[in-house]
């Protein structure tokens, strides 16, 4: 495989996973606004911890 081909691949699939990401912070989300699950100050902050850490 050629390395311009890698570079598409993990793009392809980088981009899923941000896709599968967001899905999951919106399912999330509504959850906590119809009252289901935990309060959406402690879905935040956890949000914020886990990716303040995060270096780019």
């Amino acid at each position: 495989m050629s390395p311009a081909q890698q570079i598409l691949n993990y793009r392809k699939e980088n981009d899923e996973n941000q896709k599968q990401i967001r899905e999951m912070v919106m399912e999330s989300y509504h959850d906590i606004a119809l009252g289901k699950g935990r309060d959406c100050n402690e879905f935040f902050d956890e949000l914020e911890k886990r990716y303040s850490i995060v270096r780019v």
